[in-house]
């Protein structure tokens, strides 16, 4: 089982981007050092809690920092761009990290962002499909293009050149095959879950999501998909809120206090959700208030504690996925991170 982590991020609105940005970046990079394997990031453009704009950016911007840990946009939105953009740009990412890039596929979670980019009314995740699927194409053709389908005309054959190497898209890194698609799971029997089974891509099981949806997406995955079990358990990742201390008294009083950071997080994403009339369908059943979900999803406790919760749980998953939350003026939650990557033995 890999341990990874993911930057959403959630802040509070009056957070400044650059410090927003500059934590991230250092989160990363640390966990890099640390030995993790995999690090993700959101995507949101119009967003004063989530305030990376471009997964993709945030990627390349840390491609050349890090050396070993694979990143991954969780989401890159690609009915936000033209086909062609779309392609060039995972290539360069793609190159940038050495191949080290995992492209997570959506379609716009805030509908503020498909407002944005006048796409409502539209089937956006039927475009997303499509674009994917003409991205794809693009990275491996080696000639002059010439596409049509359903949304899109894709030509570079009237000012495409041979002589003077026009016209012609970049690969990925060393024209590798493996690249990993990944979606999010947040809602009961997603959508997501289904196609990406069928196609053999990956998910990302939500840290919002209570027990019974979790069993839910891990049920409908190996349910549809042609993978053996072993291999289907193998393309689910879980992304978590995860807190690491041995302060058994601190966890007690603080974690759910309304200056944790964690809360920083449950509360945004409970009052967005719930406006959305969907805080139940995600948290669970009967919920009381943004503290009884952050009590229903949260993973806590010392390291063995911890340990013990994910490899009897989540043991057969592929990842175990560290979400990322504000610093702290209080270093106990500032080091929950650092426990999470050298204490937490999830083999």
């Amino acid at each position: 089982m890999n341990k990874g982590i993911f930057s959403i991020p959630v802040y509070k609105s009056s957070t400044n981007i650059q410090t927003v940005l500059d934590e991230v970046y250092n989160q990363v990079i640390n966990a890099d050092n640390w030995g993790i394997n995999e690090a993700f990031f959101g995507e949101h453009i119009t967003d004063k809690h989530e305030k990376i704009a471009s997964s993709l950016t945030m990627i390349a911007a840390l491609s050349k920092s890090t050396k070993k840990i694979k990143l991954g946009s969780l989401t890159t939105n690609l009915n936000f761009y033209k086909p062609a953009m779309a392609a060039a740009l995972i290539s360069m990412v793609d190159n940038l990290t050495n191949g080290r890039l995992i492209l997570g596929v959506g379609s716009g979670a805030n509908m503020s962002d498909v407002e944005a980019i006048g796409n409502i009314g539209k089937d956006n995740r039927a475009i997303s499909l499509e674009i994917l699927k003409l991205v794809k194409i693009l990275l491996e053709k080696k000639t002059l293009i010439n596409i049509k389908s359903k949304n899109f005309i894709i030509s570079t054959q009237k000012f495409g050149n041979k002589k003077l190497g026009l016209g012609y898209f970049n690969g990925l890194y060393k024209r590798r095959k493996n690249l990993e698609i990944i979606m999010p799971a947040l809602n009961k029997d997603s959508f997501n879950v289904k196609i990406c089974a069928k196609n053999k891509w990956s998910i990302m099981i939500s840290n919002f999501c209570s027990d019974d949806i979790i069993e839910n997406h891990i049920e409908n995955y190996v349910k549809y998909s042609k993978l053996t079990e072993k291999e289907a358990l193998k393309k689910i990742k879980l992304s978590k809120l995860i807190f690491v201390n041995n302060d058994k008294n601190f966890i007690n009083n603080s974690l759910f206090s309304k200056d944790s950071p964690y809360m920083t997080v449950v509360n945004t994403i409970f009052n967005k959700l719930k406006s959305y009339n969907k805080a139940e369908t995600c948290f669970g059943e009967n919920l009381k208030n943004s503290e009884d979900a952050a009590k229903r999803i949260l993973i806590f406790g010392d390291e063995y504690q911890v340990s013990n919760q994910i490899r009897k749980k989540y043991n057969k998953l592929s990842s175990i996925v560290y979400v990322t939350v504000p610093l702290s003026k209080n270093k106990k939650y500032n080091n929950s991170l650092e426990n999470f990557c050298k204490k937490i033995h999830v083999k």
